[in-house]
């Protein structure tokens, strides 16, 4: 993942008018997240979130262009869980996805990480998924995004399959397809916020079927 953030440089001439816009462009995503989840994408305006954010609009279009882009980046940024620059599988809590020493394990560290990823950014695959639905413009982030889930689905399969094996006839495709449905928010909003599913239920249970449906018996491996 690459967010497109304006990071200060080393050695930056201008340390506090860079952090004075780094936070602005914090609060921007925390309100335009806010209005989204609250109100819909149709719904929220940018002269909305300047509002809530406190800031002019003409900074929210010199900063992220239009509510599209203003969308995406606030996907990234919930993602990652901040803005910086490191990509999804190389921070630090998704290295025990790829190093613990059993699948088992592995799957277990992989349902911690999806709670942790649809605890911040669930909602907002929401509300992506029914804008695109309604705005063509939105279609290719939301192609981009499930493209990008099943992704990390198959990094997380070959994790598994280095150290283990799949349960009997379940082939490396449709494991693939199994993690990403799995993964997906569609699951977390169910569980979660219809049934009212704490995060702990949500993530034991998780674990529970991502074990169960790859590995099968298998999970000692």
């Amino acid at each position: 993942m690459d967010l497109d953030v304006n990071s200060p440089a080393s050695g930056s001439s201008y340390p506090r008018r860079e952090a004075r816009a780094r936070q602005t462009r914090r609060d921007v995503l925390a309100a335009a997240g806010r209005l989204f989840v609250a109100g819909g994408y149709g719904a929220t305006t940018l002269l909305g979130v300047a509002d809530e954010a406190g800031v002019a609009v003409q900074t929210i279009y010199a900063v992220f262009g239009n509510k599209r882009a203003l969308l995406g980046q606030l996907l990234d940024v919930a993602i990652a869980g901040d803005d910086e620059r490191v990509a999804v599988n190389d921070r630090d809590w998704m290295e025990p996805v790829f190093t613990a020493p059993t699948s088992t394990e592995r799957l277990h560290a992989y349902a911690s990480v999806v709670r942790r990823i649809n605890g911040r950014a669930g909602d907002l695959f929401g509300v992506l998924e029914s804008a695109a639905s309604i705005d063509s413009e939105l279609v290719d982030l939301a192609r981009m995004t499930e493209d990008r889930r099943r992704s990390g689905a198959k990094s997380v399969i070959d994790a598994v399959r280095s150290i283990g094996r799949l349960r009997e006839g379940l082939d490396v495709e449709h494991a693939v397809d199994v993690l990403w449905l799995l993964n997906g928010s569609a699951v977390f909003r169910h569980l979660v916020r219809n049934a009212g599913w704490s995060l702990d239920e949500y993530e034991q249970w998780l674990a529970a079927a991502m074990v169960e449906q790859l590995l099968g018996s298998a999970t000692s491996t």
